[in-house]
């Protein structure tokens, strides 16, 4: 990201600068409102920045959404995707839909089609008695798992995610966790804005902090200090011993 100034009418954030290198796992965080989904969606080229570029490997990818699709897949929020009745496919049809899309632009066979379809569906630990389930049938951590199985089918080097953690039970995070920290280890960069930390924490390697127009950089420990803490989350902040309490989590 360079001079990247992030917003609509009006900035959010401004002047970001930094470069993130594989294999790398960034935690994108900071309160409501600040920014958060508009960095993802501008990194993903949904939304062009107001000024600056967003750069892979010196490939210019600013407000493309095609050109960044070769490198950069997205996982939504589960709460802003329409999973349930009103969307009558099963499992396998919703995956297999974006496979056939993949298919055609990268010239893969039927059998191909089949076998990458089954290879994220295993990957994201959704067993085969569900494949032919109808999605809205499923609980929220199984469509979160679904969106990553959707989202790993071009095998792009970069994989952000916007709050996988949200909406979904404590076994359905744990398992998320485990997929997310799986893509770092596999060499990807990955990006996830998220209001649970902690889960991630440990495979955490850089944390991005925004709020009120500015951001922060940097390893674990060198952000997650209550100074810089008290400065970007303000009045949500509360300390409590060891403890540090901020909305609706705590670290």
């Amino acid at each position: 990201m360079k001079e990247l100034t992030i917003g609509y009418e009006k900035p959010l954030v401004s002047h970001i600068n930094t470069v993130f290198r594989s294999p790398t796992f960034v935690q994108v965080m900071g309160p409501n409102g600040v920014g958060k989904t508009t960095l993802l969606r501008t990194i993903i080229g949904v939304l062009r920045p107001l000024k600056g570029r967003v750069l892979v490997d010196g490939v210019d990818i600013t407000g493309n959404p095609e050109k960044a699709g070769r490198y950069v897949s997205y996982v939504p929020q589960i709460a802003t995707y329409v999973l349930n009745n009103i969307f009558p496919v099963t499992v396998w049809e919703f995956v297999e839909f974006e496979a056939w899309a993949y298919a055609r632009r990268a010239g893969l066979r039927k059998d191909d089609v089949v076998k990458l379809v089954e290879e994220v569906l295993e990957e994201v630990a959704i067993p085969r008695d569900l494949w032919g389930r109808s999605v809205g049938k499923l609980s929220g951590g199984q469509r979160q798992r679904l969106l990553i199985a959707r989202a790993l089918l071009k095998r792009t080097p970069i994989v952000v995610m916007d709050e996988p953690l949200s909406a979904i039970d404590i076994e359905g995070k744990s398992v998320v966790a485990s997929i997310v920290s799986k893509l770092r280890d596999e060499g990807r960069i990955v990006i996830v804005s998220c209001h649970d930390p902690e889960l991630l924490l440990e495979k955490t390697d850089y944390i991005m902090l925004l709020g009120y127009g500015e951001y922060v950089v940097g390893k674990p420990e060198e952000v997650l200090r209550l100074p810089i803490l008290e400065k970007f989350y303000r009045g949500s902040l509360v300390e409590h011993g060891k403890h540090i309490h901020i909305c609706d989590y705590h670290m």
